[in-house]
């Protein structure tokens, strides 16, 4: 009877300890989750509202076809709460030919907490006055 209390009690000794360590992994990881977020948007996110850390990034990639004039400028955002880092870029088509699309690639870093929502209107830069042939728009949450 001894050793099955002392077997019993080595058992309860190990498994707590076993959990103890799950659990201080498991918060660590989320800790360095949330302190390195990263998200990507792209037109499937169009109107929904995505989540990032405060000081993570924000990648919007949205396609388009340079040859037609049509480009994806930033409308609105709220700078305070989000920042562009550098010039939109381009990745080109993987299947490039003649009138291929490619990606318009615009990085922003989350400040601080809040929401904002990001839009971004395609556009002739050249033609005044004309409404964009399409509209992106997503929400965005930061959290601290």
């Amino acid at each position: 009877m001894q050793h099955r209390r002392m077997a019993d009690g080595i058992a309860a000794a190990l498994l707590t300890g076993s959990l103890l360590a799950a659990g201080s992994a498991c918060n660590g990881s989320s800790m360095e989750a949330k302190v390195g977020q990263s998200i990507t948007v792209t037109k499937a996110d169009q109107n929904k509202t995505v989540k990032v850390a405060t000081g993570g990034q924000v990648t919007v990639k949205l396609t388009w076809s340079p040859g037609t004039g049509y480009d994806w400028l930033l409308a609105k955002h709220d700078a305070t709460r989000l920042r562009q880092e550098g010039e939109a870029t381009t990745e080109p088509s993987k299947h490039p030919k003649p009138g291929a699309s490619e990606t318009r690639v615009i990085l922003f870093k989350a400040l601080k907490a809040g929401t904002t929502m990001l839009e971004f209107h395609s556009l002739r830069p050249f033609e005044k006055d004309v409404p964009p042939q399409e509209v992106f728009r997503v929400q965005v949450a930061i959290s601290d």
